[in-house]
C-alpha cells in the first residue's frame, strides 16, 4: 500500500452540488489509509466529454487543459471520483501529446489567462487509488463482516473502460468488482453490466434514455435480487437515482420502493465501519435507509 501519497482531487460538478456524501466518504476513507487529497482551487467544469467535446472541441480542450494545469501547479498527480471527468482528462492529456495543431491553439489560449500548457500529468480514477494505492488485500483485511448480507449490482459505467491499451480496457472495471468483493458484499450477475445506463442520451431523447436503457438495467438488477447499485460515476448515480423517480412519475414503472444507489467509495466507507451518518448517506434521493435496515438484521 502506498501511504503518504497525496493527490490533487478534482471533485467535478455533481459531487459538490448534488452528492456531498461521496466527497465526505472519500475524505474519510483516504484519511483512514493515510492518503492525502488536496482541493484544486479555481477549477471549472472538466468539461463534459460527450456533449461539450462534440459541440466545440477546441473550447473543451482549452478548459480541460486549464484544469490540468492547476494540478500541475500544485506539483501533484490528478485524481477524480467521476468516470466522465476521467474520460475528459484522459483524452485531453493524450490530445495535447499527439495533436501539434490543437496543442499550439490551446497554448495561445492559456497564455492569455496566464496559465502554462500542462506538462506530463499522471491521472488516476478513485477506483485505481482504492484498488492499487491502497490495495484489495488492505481493504479486505480492514473491512468488517457487516456487508456480507448485502447483494449489490455493480455498474461500471462506459468511461471506466477508457485505457491506453486495448488489452487493458477491462482493468478498471475488474478492479471495481474486486473492490466490491473486498468489502464483503455479494455481487449479483445481472448479465448486462456493460450496457450504458442511458445518462448521455437524456440530452437527445429522455424517454428513450429512461425506458429503453435505464429500465432495462433496473429490471435485470431487480430480478437478480440486488439490494443496491454500486457505481463509480456521479452521472450514473444521477441516472439511476433520479431516473427511478422519473420512471415512476412519468411512466408508472417502479422496482419496489426503488433500488438505492451508492458510489463505490461510500461502500468502502461502510465496510470500514464508518457510520452512514458520518458521511451523509441519508442525503441520497433513493431509499438508502433500506441498505442500513438490511445490514442491521
Amino acid at each position: 500500500m502506498s501511504r503518504n501519497k497525496e493527490y490533487a482531487m478534482y471533485w467535478g460538478c455533481w459531487v459538490p452540488s448534488r452528492q456531498p456524501s461521496v466527497e465526505a466518504a472519500c475524505r474519510k476513507v483516504m484519511d483512514r489509509f493515510g492518503i492525502g487529497i488536496r482541493d484544486m482551487e479555481g477549477v471549472s467544469c472538466c468539461p463534459d466529454p460527450v456533449v461539450t467535446e462534440r459541440l466545440q472541441r477546441e473550447m473543451w480542450l482549452a478548459l480541460a487543459a486549464r484544469n490540468i494545469s492547476i494540478a500541475n501547479s500544485m506539483g501533484m498527480d490528478l485524481a477524480t471520483v467521476c468516470n466522465g471527468c476521467y474520460e475528459t482528462f484522459f483524452e485531453a492529456i493524450e490530445t495535447l501529446k499527439t495533436d501539434n495543431t490543437l496543442r499550439e491553439e490551446v497554448k495561445k489560449v492559456l497564455e492569455q489567462i496566464g496559465k502554462p500548457l500542462p506538462s506530463s500529468t499522471s491521472l488516476k480514477h478513485i477506483v485505481e487509488i482504492l484498488g492499487q494505492d491502497i490495495g484489495i488485500d488492505e481493504i479486505k483485511n480492514l473491512s468488517t463482516n457487516k456487508l456480507s448480507k448485502l447483494n449489490v449490482a455493480v455498474h461500471p459505467g462506459c468511461h471506466l473502460f477508457r485505457a491506453h491499451d486495448r488489452e487493458k480496457v477491462r482493468d478498471k472495471p475488474k478492479l471495481l468488482e474486486d473492490i466490491v468483493d473486498a468489502t464483503g458484499a455479494k455481487r449479483v450477475d445481472y448479465g448486462i453490466q456493460r450496457f450504458c445506463c442511458g445518462y448521455p442520451h437524456r440530452v437527445v431523447e429522455e424517454e428513450f434514455s429512461l425506458k429503453m436503457m435505464l429500465a432495462q438495467k433496473l429490471e435485470r438488477m431487480w430480478e437478480e435480487g440486488a439490494d443496491c447499485i454500486v457505481v463509480s460515476c456521479p452521472a450514473c448515480n444521477i441516472q439511476f437515482e433520479f431516473g427511478q423517480l422519473e420512471l415512476k412519475r412519468k411512466y408508472k414503472m417502479s422496482f419496489g420502493e426503488g433500488i438505492p444507489v451508492v458510489h463505490v467509495v461510500e461502500l468502502v466507507a461502510l465496510a470500514l465501519g464508518i457510520k452512514p451518518e458520518e458521511f451523509g448517506l441519508h442525503t441520497h434521493r433513493g431509499p438508502t435507509k433500506n441498505i442500513i435496515t438490511k445490514l442491521e438484521k
